[in-house]
Formats: C-alpha cells, sequence, structure tokens
C-alpha cells in the first residue's frame, strides 16, 4: 500500500456492513470499513487513527486495510479515476481544509470515547468467534438483526458522513432492544430533519 492510495468500499463490504455475510470481520476491521469513504487517502487514516487504543490494540491500522483487501471488501480506487477526481474537483479555500481538519479530530475523539476503557480483546484470527454472536437476542416480530441492518443502511445513505460515522459507532455498541430503542430516539431527536424522519419507522418495529 502507498500513501496516496485511495480505497474505497466494494460491493462486497458494502454488504458486510449492512448484513454481516462473511461473519468472521474483527470489529475492529468492520469499524475500519465504516469509514472508509473512497475520498480520503491511506496516509489520512494513518495520521488520524493509527494511534488511537483500538486500533492500536490490532497493531495499527496497516494489517486491518491488508484484512479487508484480501477479502475483498475494499479496493483501491485505479489511478485513473483518482486522477480524474482530482482534476475536477474545486479548490478548496482554508475554511474548507480547517473544516476537513476538524471534522478528521472528532472522528478520533469519537474513536477514542467509544472504545477507550471497553476491554476490548485483540482478535487476529478469521477463525475467531464473529462479532455478530452478540446479537442473537430476537425482538418479537422481527429479529433484532434484521432491524440493525436496516437501520444501519437507512443511515449510511440519508445521514451526512461525520454524522452517520458516529451513529453507526454507536449502532456496533447496542446489544439489546432497549439500547437500540434509545439510539433510534437519540437520532430522532438531534438528526438532520432527513434522518430523523424515518425513525418513527424504527421505533414501531422495536416495539412490536
Amino acid at each position: 500500500m502507498k500513501d496516496g492510495d485511495v480505497f474505497q468500499k466494494t460491493d462486497l463490504g458494502r454488504e458486510e456492513i449492512k448484513s454481516q455475510s462473511l461473519g468472521i470481520l474483527p470489529r475492529e476491521a468492520r469499524t475500519l470499513l465504516i469509514m472508509i469513504d473512497g475520498k480520503r487517502t491511506y496516509q489520512s487514516y494513518f495520521d488520524t487513527l493509527d494511534r488511537s487504543k483500538m486500533f492500536a490494540d490490532f497493531g495499527g491500522v496497516a494489517p486491518l486495510f491488508e484484512l479487508l483487501l484480501g477479502l475483498e471488501c475494499v479496493e483501491i480506487v485505479g489511478a485513473d479515476n483518482a486522477a480524474s477526481q482530482m482534476s475536477t474537483a474545486p479548490q478548496a479555500s482554508a475554511a474548507d481544509q480547517s473544516q476537513a481538519s476538524s471534522s478528521e479530530r472528532n472522528i478520533e475523539t469519537e474513536f477514542d470515547r467509544t472504545f477507550n476503557d471497553k476491554g476490548l480483546n485483540k482478535m487476529a484470527a478469521l477463525g475467531k468467534k464473529s462479532i455478530s454472536s452478540i446479537f442473537k437476542a430476537r425482538l418479537s416480530g422481527a429479529s433484532y438483526e434484521t432491524i440493525k441492518s436496516e437501520l444501519a443502511n437507512y443511515i449510511e445513505k440519508n445521514a451526512p458522513p461525520v454524522e452517520a460515522w458516529g451513529y453507526l459507532l454507536s449502532l456496533e455498541q447496542c446489544a439489546d432492544s432497549s439500547q437500540l430503542l434509545s439510539l433510534v430516539k437519540e437520532i430522532q431527536s438531534t438528526s438532520s430533519s432527513n434522518l430523523s424522519r424515518g425513525m418513527n419507522d424504527f421505533i414501531k418495529k422495536i416495539q412490536r
């Protein structure tokens, strides 16, 4: 991998986020997969996330990128495509650059707040117990995993990237229906109108 490489999710990677179809990804790898947006370079992820406690326990982000590449969950954006994007993109103003730097700091803070002091164990082998095993509880009328996957998909489509990352990270931490309901109500009360409008349907599904 090169510092300037830009990664994007493959169809398999997007499906993994929605349904945990592989069932073998460590939590750290799934979280990094959620973060990959097809715009930032490898160096950007390294500078922002490599020292975060969650990824430091796994040996940094480099082995996670290698894992995601090996499982074909991500791919490197073609050089021609990347060059085209750079040539057509407008020059960012100083304010835009400052906002981007602030967003990266916010992402790192979100990671540290979410995962520090959680006592996460390092998961280096693919054969280890899948993260999906913690989501075995079923809701009346609909499975917990189905609603969780639908909510993740809805958030990814309707929330701005930084806002979506925060909610998806919180969603990964939900262990039962009461926590899921609390998160949905939080999204309904604090998020943008496009995202909050769909929360009533999720509340009804959870409360069935």
